[in-house]
């Protein structure tokens, strides 16, 4: 399909989104406590950052979101996902891809044992992210605006309409 990505290799792409976020992938994990009244709630969350190569889910981050779901699952916590995401990342190729089925697996290990899954679909939330655990939540919040969809306007005028507007709003 010829993407252009500046003419820039994949390494400088990651050095770059590391000295502008100050984090060396694009999902941060954390564990919260979420107080209300006199009750609180331990949870895992997690946030996908959009300023590191647009939050996109590659290896490094399917890892990160896979294990913080097998900790929830073994610590019987409740987990969050926040999603601000392009999907996977093209880079990476089908590793990227393989990402969306191993986050699943995960996924319903904490389904199974009968733990809540919350995501926050923040704009914007796209591709693998979206066709995979995005959607896989038992309850998905969506922010207000958030566009939400498996391919976003830039990848569609890419690939059908080769940048032309005109020819994408028609």
């Amino acid at each position: 399909l010829e993407f252009s990505f500046g003419n820039r290799s994949y390494s400088e792409q990651i050095a770059d989104a590391v000295r502008k976020t100050k984090n060396h992938c694009a999902v941060t994990v954390y564990l919260k406590e979420l107080k209300h009244s006199n009750k609180s709630l331990r949870v895992v969350w997690v946030q996908h950052d959009f300023g590191f190569l647009g939050g996109s889910l590659g290896c490094a981050e399917g890892e990160k979101v896979t294990r913080a779901f097998e900790y929830a699952t073994a610590q019987k916590m409740a987990i969050i996902v926040a999603c601000k995401t392009g999907g996977a990342r093209m880079q990476e190729g089908t590793l990227s891809l393989m990402q969306m089925a191993k986050v699943s697996v995960a996924v319903e290990s904490q389904r199974r044992a009968r733990l809540p899954f919350v995501s926050i679909l923040e704009d914007p939330t796209y591709g693998g992210v979206s066709a995979s655990y995005a959607m896989q939540a038992d309850v998905k919040i969506a922010t207000k605006g958030v566009r939400i969809g498996f391919a976003g306007p830039g990848v569609i005028l890419n690939t059908m309409f080769e940048m032309d507007q005109a020819a994408y709003d028609a």
